[in-house]
């Protein structure tokens, strides 16, 4: 199953069965989807508009806001290793959100516009966009313990 917002309608979140070719609305946000990841079997972190993040369970269909960081998100990035979810925000900071309990700490900071992505290599990528700064990809190490 593929989960993704606004493709029906701004603030729904839909799934997408592709094997079907089936798409169904299974939540309706307050405001436009911005960001989104996966972080347990049946748990997604869903960004809004506004920075709300909310923590959606695919089984009960049911959201439960789990952090608002006043900032307008443009990525969330889940790290299987420690459980966190690494968020690009507008204001070019890049936050750890620990999933279950909504505790905040700062990371880095982006150097331009653009977003963030986990990779399995151990580093957190920096994607610029590309036509608003000719800026390289950049990465940062993340945590091998906690």
């Amino acid at each position: 199953m593929l989960y993704v917002g606004n493709s029906t309608a701004n603030g729904d979140y839909n799934s997408a069965n592709l094997d079907k070719m089936e798409q169904a609305v299974e939540a309706k946000f307050v405001a436009r989807v911005t960001a989104s990841a996966p972080i347990s079997p049946v748990h997604l972190l869903v960004a809004l508009d506004g920075g709300q993040v909310y923590r959606f369970n695919v089984l009960t269909k049911e959201a439960e806001l789990a952090v608002d960081l006043m900032s307008d998100v443009t990525s969330l990035s889940h790290d299987a290793f420690s459980g966190l979810v690494y968020a690009g925000l507008a204001s070019l900071e890049v936050v750890e959100i620990e999933p279950f309990t909504g505790e905040v700490a700062a990371f880095n900071k982006m150097p331009g516009k653009g977003r963030v992505a986990v990779s399995p290599s151990g580093k957190l990528w920096y994607t610029p966009v590309k036509y608003l700064q000719n800026l390289p990809l950049s990465a940062w190490d993340l945590p091998n313990s906690f």
